[in-house]
C-alpha cells in the first residue's frame, strides 16, 4: 500500500494560458486552362521549375501562386530567400493568415496555432505531407521545437478533399522543406543575429546556414540547412490565482448576526502565486534533402530533419494561500457575489520556485518515390517515421519555503489588474519593504512543500502510402486520383513524481524549521527589472531564489530524527529517499493507434471550370494501458488547519488495459469557376473529422482528497470517437492587377461529438464517511461555427504595399445538451495589417496583428467563465542590401508592448497576465 499527502499548490495550475511578415499575393495571371487546378497525389509535371524567390515582393507572389491555382480553399507563405522565413517563428507568420490565430510561450514565442476558429487540438500539423511526432500529451505540435530557417513555406488548407490526410476540422497545416530542384544550380547563405529584450534586458543570438546544388544535367541535387540559436527570455506571469465557491460560502457582512440573501454564495479567493520565470533557450537543427532523377520517368526524394530543443525553465513566484477557516478573516466586503476585500490572521507568506527542464529531440525521415508508368498512368510511393522525446522524468522542481508565524495579509481586489496585497511579518516588518531590503534569508524562511516530478514522453509515428494518378480523359472526368495508407502512431507517457508517494509533503508546514537551523545557505534576494510591468496592483516587486540543491540536502540532514505532530512523535522518522520521485503508474500510459485508409478521387473540368469529387474510408484501432488505484482510507486529525491535508491511503495500483475502434466514411466536393480571367469562385462541402486527444484514450486517474475535494477525475476513455463536422465553404477571389487581390470565403461547420465530461455526483467508493463526485469523458457535446474571411493585397509599381486581412467567427456550443454560449478558445475576430517598402536594396515593413476578446473555457471557478482580453502585436522587420551578397537586417518584435490578460467575466477577477517585453534582432545575412 502506499500512503499519499500533497499540498494544494501542486493540484493548482502553474502557469496561465497564454494567449507577425506576411501571407499571400502574387503576380496575377490569365485563367488556368480547364482541370489545371486539378491536384494529384503524386507529381504530375516532371519539368523542372526554376522559381527563385528572393525578397518579399517575390515570396509574397509565389504564396498566391499556390493559393490561386490550389483545387481548394488554402492560404500559404513562402520564404523570402533560400534558408529565410518571413518571420522567426513560423507560427507568428502563420498569424498574417486569414483565420490564424496562435497563443505564445516564453519570451512571447507563438507555440500553438489555431484555424479558423478551433484550437490546436483540432488541427494537424504536418510536415512534406507527413504527421509530425509532437512532445506533448495531444497531437498539437509545439511550433517553438521548429526553427523556422529549415520551413520553405507552409500551407493552410482550409476545405478538405479525399486525397488529403484526414484528422483536422480547422484546418491543417502542412509545412514544406526546401528541395534542391525548386532552386536548380548551387546557392549558398549564412546568417548571424542577435536579440536584445527591454523588459529582461537579456540577449540571445542565432547562427544558421544553407547549401544548394544541382548537377547540370539536373537529375541529382541536394540541399543542407542548419541552425544554431540560444536566447535567454524572462516571462512574467500570474501563474495561478484560483477562487473557491464554498469557502467561506456565506459570510455576515454586516456582523447582524444574520445572513441576508446578499451574503450568500460568496466566492472568495483561494490561493494566488505569480512571479518571473527565466528560460534558457537552446535550438539545434538540421534538414537536408537529396533528389534523383535516374530517367525522365522516375523521381525520388528522401528527405529528413533533426531538432533539439533544450529550454529549462526557472520560475520564482510569491504565493500567498489565505484560505478562509472561521475566525481568520475580518474587514470582509463584498461585490455581487465576489469578496473583494478582507484582512487574514495566522497568515504564511510562501515563495515557490518552479523549475521545468524541457528538452525535446524531433525526427522525420521520409522517402518518397514517383514513377510514370505510361502517359496517362503515375505512380507514387511515401514511407516516413518521424518521432519525438522529451525526458524530463522526476527532472522538474516545485519548492515552496514559508516565514512562520502569525503574519497578517490585507487583500484587496483592483479592476483589470492584480489585487493590492500587503503583509505584516510576525515582527511587525512590512514583506515588500523588507525583501526588497535583501532583509529576508536564511533564518526567515522553513520548509515546507517538495515537489519533484517531470513526464518523459516518447511519441513515434510511422506511416506509408501508395498512390496513384490516371488520365483517363473522359468528357468532364479527366483524371482520378486513388491510394491507400497505413500509419501508426505509438506515444508513451511515464509520469515520474513524488506525489503519488506522498513524499512531497514528508516536510509539509515546517516552517518553524528554517534553512539557516539545518545549516544549509538556501535563500538569496532577487530583484528583476520591470517586474510585472503592466499587471496592475500593489504587492512586494522583489522575489527570493532558492539553490535547488542546497534546499535538498538541509532536507537530507533531518533524516532519522522523529517526526512530530504538534510537538508530539507519531513513531515515524524522516527518511529523505522517500521524497525522491519515481514513476506513478496511475498517471502513466502507453497509446497506440493504427489508421488503414483509402480514397478515390474524380478530377474533373471543363472550359472555365474544374472540380474534384471523392472520398475517403478510414478505419482506426486504438489500445491504451495504465493502471488505477482505490482509495482505502481518510485520516483528516487537523480539517479546520487550512494549509494542513488529510493522509490518504490507496491500493496497490493494478494494470488495466482497453481497445476501440471506429470507422468513418468521409466525402468531399470542391468546384472552381472562372467568372473571367481574374475572378474566381470556389465552392466546396465535406464531412471531416479530429481525432481525440492521444491522453484522453488512456484512463488515467486523480482525485483531490488532500484538498478535501471528494472528486476522483478519468482522464481518458478508450471508447472516444472522434469529432466531426459537416462543412461548407464558398470563395471568391478577385486578381485584379499582378501582385494584387481582393478575396472574400465564408465557411459554416456544424460539429458533433465534442469531447465533454460526464459528472456524477454522491457516489459511494467504499470509504465511510465521504461520498465522491465522479468526473470521466464522454462524446456528446455538440456545436456551429460560421465565419468571414476578407483579404486584399495590393503592391505597387514604387515599391510600396499594403496588406489587410479580417476573420470573423461566430460560434455557438451545447455542453451535455444546455447551450452555453460561443465555443471556448474560439476568438470572434482576428486581423491583420501590413504596410510595405521593398525596391532596389531597401526593404521594410510594418505588420499589425489583433485578436479579439475570446472564451478561454466557459466554466472555471465557481462556474465563471475565462474571458481573455484583446491583444495587438506589432512587428517591424528591415533591410538593407550591399551589393549582391550582403545583407544587413533589423528587426522589431511585439513593438506594442502587448501583455496577456484574463478574467472571469468580471474586471475584478483576475485570472490570467503575461508579459514578453519588446525585443530587437539584428543580424548580418551573407550569400554566398
Amino acid at each position: 500500500m502506499s500512503t499519499r499527502k500533497h499540498s494544494i499548490l501542486v493540484r493548482t495550475a502553474i502557469v496561465a494560458g497564454i494567449e507577425m511578415a506576411f501571407c499571400g499575393a502574387a503576380t496575377a495571371q490569365a485563367a488556368p486552362t480547364p482541370g489545371a487546378a486539378a491536384s494529384a497525389p503524386v507529381q504530375q509535371d516532371d519539368a523542372v521549375q526554376q522559381v527563385q524567390v528572393t525578397g518579399t515582393r517575390a515570396s509574397l507572389a509565389k504564396s498566391l501562386d499556390l493559393k490561386r491555382n490550389s483545387t481548394i480553399v488554402q492560404d500559404s507563405i513562402s520564404a523570402t530567400e533560400l534558408g529565410r522565413f518571413p518571420d522567426d517563428n513560423v507560427a507568428d507568420s502563420l498569424s498574417h493568415i486569414n483565420g490564424i490565430s496562435i497563443t505564445r510561450t516564453s519570451g512571447g514565442e507563438g507555440q500553438y496555432v489555431g484555424v479558423r476558429g478551433f484550437g490546436s487540438g483540432y488541427n494537424i500539423v504536418t510536415l512534406n505531407d507527413r504527421i509530425l511526432a509532437t512532445d506533448g500529451d495531444g497531437r498539437d505540435f509545439a511550433f517553438d521545437v521548429l526553427p523556422s530557417d529549415v520551413i520553405s513555406g507552409a500551407d493552410v488548407l482550409k476545405s478538405a478533399q479525399a486525397s488529403q490526410i484526414e484528422g483536422s476540422i480547422g484546418g491543417t497545416v502542412n509545412l514544406r522543406s526546401a528541395r534542391p530542384f525548386d532552386n536548380p544550380g548551387t546557392h549558398a547563405a549564412l546568417r548571424i543575429e542577435g536579440d536584445h529584450n527591454d523588459m529582461s534586458r537579456l540577449n540571445g543570438r542565432k547562427f544558421s546556414g544553407v547549401y544548394s546544388t544541382t548537377n547540370d544535367a539536373r537529375t541529382l541535387g541536394v540541399v543542407l540547412g542548419a541552425v544554431w540559436s540560444k536566447s535567454n527570455e524572462r516571462t512574467d506571469s500570474l501563474s495561478y490565482n484560483t477562487y473557491d465557491a464554498n469557502n467561506p460560502g456565506s459570510f455576515d457582512l454586516n456582523g447582524d448576526g444574520t445572513i441576508s440573501a446578499d451574503e450568500q454564495n460568496l466566492v472568495a479567493t483561494c490561493c494566488i502565486a505569480f512571479g518571473s520565470n527565466f528560460q534558457k533557450k537552446e535550438r539545434t537543427a538540421f534538414s537536408g534533402a537529396l533528389e534523383w532523377k535516374p530517367s525522365a520517368d522516375v523521381h525520388i526524394t528522401l528527405d529528413g530533419l533533426m531538432t533539439h530543443l533544450n529550454a529549462p525553465e526557472a520560475g520564482y513566484n510569491e504565493a500567498y494561500y489565505p484560505a478562509y477557516t472561521d475566525g481568520r478573516w475580518s474587514n470582509v466586503t463584498a461585490t455581487n457575489g465576489l469578496i473583494t476585500g478582507f484582512t487574514a490572521n495566522s497568515f504564511v507568506p510562501e515563495m515557490a520556485n518552479i523549475s521545468i527542464d524541457r528538452e525535446v529531440k524531433t525526427t522525420q525521415v521520409g522517402l518518397n518515390g514517383q514513377w510514370k508508368f505510361s502517359p496517362s498512368l503515375k505512380f507514387g510511393g511515401d514511407l516516413y517515421r518521424s518521432k519525438s522525446i522529451r525526458d524530463e522524468g522526476g527532472k522538474d522542481t516545485f519548492l515552496v519555503s514559508g516565514i512562520a508565524g502569525d503574519s497578517t495579509l490585507k487583500w484587496q481586489t483592483t479592476n483589470n489588474g492584480l489585487p493590492d496585497i500587503s503583509v505584516t511579518l510576525p515582527d511587525g516588518r512590512d514583506l515588500g519593504t523588507a525583501l526588497a531590503a535583501g532583509q529576508l534569508g536564511d533564518a526567515d524562511y522553513g520548509i515546507h512543500y517538495v515537489g519533484l516530478s517531470g513526464d518523459n514522453i516518447h511519441d513515434t509515428v510511422t506511416g506509408g502510402t501508395l498512390s496513384g494518378h490516371w488520365d483517363v480523359d473522359l468528357g468532364a472526368l479527366e483524371s482520378l486520383d486513388f491510394g491507400v495508407g497505413r500509419t501508426q502512431r505509438q506515444k508513451v507517457r511515464d509520469y515520474i513524481d513524488n506525489d503519488w508517494t506522498g513524499g512531497s509533503c514528508q516536510y509539509c508546514d515546517m516552517y518553524s524549521t528554517t534553512f539557516a537551523s539545518l545549516g544549509q545557505h538556501v535563500v538569496s534576494p532577487l530583484t528583476v527589472p520591470n517586474f510585472m510591468k503592466g499587471a496592475g496592483g500593489n504587492f512586494p516587486h522583489s522575489l527570493v531564489q532558492f539553490n535547488a540543491s542546497a534546499y535538498l540536502n538541509a532536507l537530507k540532514s533531518l533524516d532519522g530524527q522523529p517526526v512530530l505532530v504538534d510537538g508530539v512523535p507519531t513513531g515515524d522518522t524522516f527518511d529523505f529517499s522517500k521524497t525522491l520521485p519515481s514513476r506513478d503508474p496511475t498517471n502513466s500510459y502507453d497509446v497506440v493507434e493504427k489508421t488503414t485508409s483509402a480514397f478515390l478521387e474524380g478530377n474533373l473540368s471543363g472550359e472555365k471550370w474544374s472540380g474534384n469529387l471523392g472520398v475517403r474510408l478510414v478505419r482506426t484501432t486504438t489500445y491504451s494501458a495504465t493502471a488505477f488505484d482505490q482509495i482505502l482510507a481518510i485520516d483528516d486529525p487537523t480539517p479546520n488547519v487550512a494549509t494542513s491535508s488529510p493522509t490518504v491511503t490507496y491500493s496497490d495500483p493494478k494494470p488495466v488495459a482497453e481497445r476501440g475502434s471506429y470507422t468513418k466514411v468521409l466525402p468531399s466536393a470542391n468546384f472552381s469557376w472562372w467568372v473571367d480571367k481574374s475572378l474566381q469562385l470556389r465552392l466546396g462541402a465535406a464531412e471531416v473529422m479530429a481525432r481525440p486527444s492521444l491522453d484522453k484514450l488512456a484512463p488515467t486517474r486523480s482525485d483531490t482528497t488532500i484538498d478535501r475535494v471528494y472528486t476522483i477525475t478519468i482522464a481518458g476513455n478508450s471508447k472516444l470517437k472522434p469529432t466531426t463536422a459537416r462543412q461548407e465553404d464558398l470563395s471568391l477571389e478577385w486578381y485584379y492587377k499582378p501582385k494584387s487581390a481582393l478575396t472574400m470565403a465564408l465557411f459554416a461547420k456544424q460539429i458533433s461529438n465534442f469531447v465533454t465530461t460526464q459528472t456524477v455526483n454522491d457516489v459511494d467508493i467504499g470509504v465511510p464517511g465521504y461520498l465522491y463526485t465522479i468526473i470521466s469523458p464522454i462524446n456528446g457535446d455538440r456545436g456551429t461555427v460560421a465565419g468571414l474571411e476578407l483579404g486584399f493585397q495590393h503592391l505597387f509599381d514604387n515599391g510600396f504595399g499594403v496588406r489587410m486581412q479580417y476573420t470573423r467567427n461566430k460560434s455557438k456550443a451545447w455542453v451535455q445538451g444546455k447551450y452555453v454560449g460561443q465555443l471556448e478558445g474560439v476568438a470572434p475576430s482576428t486581423s491583420s495589417l501590413g504596410l510595405l517598402y521593398e525596391k532596389d536594396r531597401v526593404s521594410a515593413s510594418l505588420s499589425f496583428d489583433h485578436t479579439s476578446s475570446y472564451t478561454v473555457a466557459s466554466s472555471t471557478e465557481a462556474g465563471w467563465p475565462n474571458i481573455a482580453a484583446p491583444l495587438m502585436w506589432v512587428t517591424a522587420p528591415a533591410s538593407y542590401e550591399f551589393g549582391d551578397h550582403v545583407k544587413l537586417f533589423v528587426e522589431g518584435k511585439n513593438l506594442s508592448d502587448a501583455h496577456y490578460r484574463s478574467d472571469l467575466g468580471r474586471a475584478d477577477a483576475s485570472y490570467g497576465y503575461s508579459a514578453w517585453g519588446r525585443t530587437v534582432t539584428a543580424g548580418i545575412s551573407l550569400k554566398l
